[in-house]
């Protein structure tokens, strides 16, 4: 059934939504035609339309012309069929499972039922793992959205931060520029001064020469003096402007820069703006442990990133586990193990191939490691070692793995210092992962992209 609604067979209730389909009469009915139908037919099997059912099983083959009740089972189709469905002579509308295995529906009763037995406990499984799984997406979808909004107020506010010391260094600048041509240049109220002098300069000489004639006068010795007095302070005040004058002229010819003046230097500048900040993800994030994992081998994953890894089991075995993503090809990759805690440095690090087993009990046949407590190399094939021993310090509580997928080399540092290639050819035709393996309960230890 198709999912737009079915209306009445009746023509003049065509317009009405059926409810109910007539298997013997193959029509669909209306509320009224029901009510009609029932009361003449009642012996006629009715089927209730829901929108949530895909299709109305009438008892006949829905085959063009075939018209026929179902009576077979076609096991090699795993279809319901008629007796045209099975006949010799196959043509375009006959026949098209004359060649199938097939057998009465009564005598796959048992069967069928069997098998519904095991479809009902399988999909009550399924539904419940599906509820935890859908749980667990929607927790995964929520922390990501979660980050996702973390990591843009956190780039938000770095890029604030910039702009803002970008903006308060440029205004410190512009005003820097204000007090250095101040300083050193001439402003407008200094011409102003300037233009002045000649007047003044001429009428203090006017008023000098007026004083000069009347000086013997007695009477009036006191204002020329006072005039005196007014003619040396106008001298002054004339002499400052002209020796402010005199400096500006000493700095005529030097010029004011702003550096970077070099085009290469604001070219670097902005490449370095470019290329800054970086959106990055911790690919170095081990495994959660698996629920069928034996009991000495248990460990639990912790830290926000979800990169350290500390052992709940016992002592009686190795706990080991891999980082979730696969080391690219044709890369160097280099992690950071770091010691957080432990009770003997029994820790090995190093790399495994993809069909590495937690639960087996000989790690050291599949995968390439190195020892902390002392500093043994051991390993599976092509290698095959079995504690070889290094010439290296014991005890190490951090250790820097690098692997080079193009050389298929494996290398640690030490303290800083590279000890060189520990394992060469190593075999890289299944994906490989960084690996630690822990044995004393406790222990925990730190991974970390160098």
């Amino acid at each position: 059934m198709d999912n737009k609604k079915k209306k009445c067979s009746f023509i003049e209730h065509k317009e009405i939504d059926a409810i109910n389909y007539c298997a013997e009469c193959k029509r669909y009915l209306c509320n009224k035609c029901t009510n009609h139908h029932n009361g003449f037919l009642e012996n006629h099997l009715l089927y209730k339309i829901d929108k949530d059912i895909e299709d109305i099983f009438t008892g006949f083959c829905k085959e063009e012309s075939h018209n026929n009740k179902l009576e077979y089972l076609c096991k090699t189709h795993n279809k319901l069929c008629c007796g045209a469905c099975l006949c010799k002579i196959k043509d375009e509308i006959n026949g098209q499972h004359n060649d199938c295995d097939v057998c009465k529906i009564k005598d796959i009763k048992d069967e069928k039922q069997n098998k519904l037995e095991e479809n009902i406990k399988f999909l009550e499984e399924l539904s419940k793992s599906l509820q935890n799984t859908i749980k667990e997406l929607k927790m995964l979808l929520e922390n990501l959205n979660k980050n996702k909004e973390e990591l843009k107020l956190n780039i938000q506010n770095i890029f604030t931060k910039i702009r803002n010391i970008l903006n308060n260094r440029e205004d410190e600048l512009l005003l820097e520029v204000d007090n250095q041509f101040n300083k050193l240049y001439c402003d407008e109220e200094i011409i102003k001064q300037g233009e002045s002098l000649p007047n003044k300069i001429k009428i203090s000489l006017e008023k000098g020469k007026i004083i000069n004639k009347e000086w013997n006068n007695d009477n009036k010795l006191s204002s020329l003096i006072n005039d005196c007095i007014n003619i040396e302070n106008n001298i002054k005040d004339i002499n400052n402007i002209n020796e402010i004058i005199k400096h500006i002229n000493i700095y005529k010819n030097i010029k004011i820069k702003f550096i970077p003046e070099v085009e290469s230097d604001y070219g670097d500048l902005l490449e370095s703006i470019k290329r800054f900040g970086e959106i990055s993800y911790n690919k170095f994030k081990f495994k959660k442990c698996p629920n069928n994992i034996k009991e000495d081998r248990k460990y639990s994953i912790s830290g926000e990133k979800g990169n350290i890894i500390t052992k709940t089991g016992t002592n009686n075995n190795w706990a080991g586990t891999i980082c979730e993503n696969e080391l690219e090809q044709g890369k160097e990759h280099k992690w950071k193990i770091k010691v957080l805690k432990t009770y003997g440095h029994d820790i090995m690090v190093g790399v495994v191939p993809s069909d590495f087993d937690i639960n087996s009990s000989t790690y050291n046949s599949c995968g390439w490691y190195f020892h902390l407590l002392n500093s043994k190399l051991w390993s599976g094939p092509p290698h095959n070692y079995g504690g070889k021993s290094t010439n290296l310090m014991s005890k190490k509580d951090e250790i820097i793995v690098i692997m080079n997928m193009n050389k298929r080399t494996l290398r640690f540092t030490i303290n800083n210092e590279d000890k060189g290639e520990f394992y060469t050819d190593i075999p890289i035709d299944k994906p490989l992962f960084p690996a630690v393996l822990l044995y004393n309960q406790n222990d925990s230890v730190e991974i970390n992209e160098y």
